[in-house]
């Protein structure tokens, strides 16, 4: 069996219970290696230990601390097995350390780090958020269960709690039904059991079998706008950490322009930007604005030929529009250092 699929699958055998070493080492098998750096001493010591003896009881023994180097395991059923000599070390209890499991899950994912357990049922955790693109964030939960019914309760409390979309994980599908993932479908939410999507990188991290779209393709189609849209206003892929000195904007004719924002680039007609009057279907006013700041290279003050004192609230209007289109958050515009007028967080070219 595959390291990385024995570990997801100790993790979740454990239930949250802290264990020997051995104990451990018996529940992940050839993951034990890839797991240890994830286990961490309780500062709490085991009141029983297996039994190791050939042909034994194979039930628990009690361990007994008679010194600090005199401590046996000693056997408490009919068959009155053998006792164990043990050293301290044998009885030092190991957890799972829970919060750099969720980081390194985090990172193979590429999520955005906001952790949180507050209100979350028993052994759920928010590892962060998936944001594909400026605009959506979607909460990700990574849930260790015992059981089926804590697993369902889980899944529920989330729905019932979260209005928005969200990914659920799960160390395995163990406890998953098809029922549970038609609820979560339902609400355009997804179930995902970590045996399937990641691996061990060799680095002592994991990573993703697949690529993160593939991995997410369906909840992306339940989730994301397509980027080839109908008009009046298609989604362009803003990258989810862009400012407004990423975009990039350069009119090619009066009523196109040439759009890009990092990887991702696309010519734009006035009417795909939202800035088409309902009337008439002409370029409004925040466009005709957006074309004086063009020609200003990204300025516009009282010497500019479009000075009007009615560009404030134009200015507004187009702030509302790109903001609208890009989705990236603060004001595309600034005060020029005198006061007077305004510029362009955003770089800004007219045609030619």
């Amino acid at each position: 069996m595959n390291p990385c699929t024995q570990l997801w699958q100790g993790i979740e055998r454990s239930r949250g219970l802290p264990s020997t070493e051995i104990t451990w080492r018996e529940r992940l098998g050839d993951a034990y290696a890839l797991a240890q750096p994830l286990l961490r001493p309780t500062g709490e010591l085991a009141s029983a230990y297996p039994c190791t003896v050939e042909f034994g009881c194979e039930y628990p023994h009690n361990v007994i601390i008679y010194a600090p180097d005199d401590i046996v395991a000693a056997c408490g059923c009919e068959l009155d097995c053998e006792t164990i000599d043990l050293q301290r070390s044998d009885i030092v209890l190991y957890e799972m350390d829970r919060a750099r499991l969720d980081g390194m899950v985090s990172a193979a994912m590429g999520l955005a780090r906001e952790t949180d357990t507050n209100g979350l049922p028993r052994g759920t955790t928010r590892l962060g958020t998936h944001s594909p693109y400026a605009g959506f964030r979607f909460p990700v939960y990574l849930t260790v269960q015992s059981d089926v019914e804590d697993f369902e309760k889980t899944v529920n409390d989330a729905l019932a709690r979260d209005a928005a979309p969200f990914i659920m994980l799960a160390p395995t599908r163990g406890f998953a039904s098809s029922d549970m993932e038609g609820r979560l479908a339902a609400r355009k939410s997804t179930f995902l059991a970590l045996d399937e999507i990641l691996h061990a990188n060799g680095g002592g991290g994991f990573e993703l079998s697949l690529p993160l779209d593939q991995v997410l393709r369906q909840f992306h189609a339940a989730n994301l706008p397509d980027s080839e849209d109908a008009p009046p206003i298609p989604f362009f892929p803003t990258p989810p950490d862009a400012k407004w000195s990423d975009v990039s904007i350069k009119f090619r004719d009066g009523h196109t322009v040439s759009v890009n924002a990092g990887e991702h680039s696309g010519v734009f007609h006035y009417a795909h930007m939202g800035m088409a009057s309902k009337r008439n279907g002409n370029p409004t006013v925040q466009w005709e604005l957006l074309h004086a700041f063009a020609d200003g290279h990204g300025h516009l003050d009282w010497s500019s030929r479009a000075a009007d004192r009615r560009n404030q609230k134009r200015r507004e209007l187009l702030a509302a529009n790109l903001k609208s289109f890009f989705r990236i958050e603060g004001d595309p515009f600034r005060l020029t250092e005198d006061g007077k007028g305004w510029e362009a967080r955003f770089e800004i070219e007219p045609d030619g």
